[in-house]
């Protein structure tokens, strides 16, 4: 249960999370960020926490030619490597391009913004055609999906790239 909403605005990347963990029908606010900048990426986790921080102090390689194919064979293969089969989905921004890392581990690249979670279709219908500034934004669409989702919950952190 959470939510991720990212866009891309003038070559950077902001791109938020909320603050819930749940198991079966607990729910808590946790400090744990769901959302970090780690070197040259800004990275948003769903579902294990443990691969969050596996990621979040993990030293990432630095970024070579092309970035989707950089993900692709270089991060996809480390994260692999840090998660085995937890992982659900991730966005990463980097460069000034916006990824989803599916939980199959495809990477997809999105042009103008994504989000990810329970709360993924809340956030993805505030994003479509919103203005505004692009923090303001983000928070909007996250705070959509704490209206219509049970499993999102404020505060909601914003990191840019």
């Amino acid at each position: 249960m959470t939510c991720l909403a990212a866009i891309i605005h003038d070559g950077r990347i902001y791109m938020g999370a909320d603050s819930a963990a749940s198991t079966g029908d607990a729910i808590e606010v946790r400090t744990n960020r769901k959302v970090f900048r780690n070197g040259a990426y800004v990275i948003g986790f769903t579902g294990s926490f443990r691969v969050g921080q596996l990621l979040q102090y993990a030293t990432l390689p630095d970024v070579e030619g092309d970035v989707l194919a950089h993900l692709v064979n270089a991060v996809v293969p480390l994260l692999i490597k840090l998660a085995g089969k937890e992982t659900d989905e991730l966005l990463i921004g980097c460069a000034g391009r916006l990824f989803k890392v599916s939980s199959d581990y495809s990477v997809a690249e999105y042009a103008s913004y994504a989000a990810a979670g329970t709360g993924e279709p809340y956030a993805l219908g505030k994003l479509h055609g919103s203005l505004g500034a692009p923090e303001q934004r983000v928070v909007a669409a996250l705070e959509a999906a704490q209206a219509h989702c049970s499993g999102v919950r404020a505060p909601f952190v914003v990191e840019v790239c």
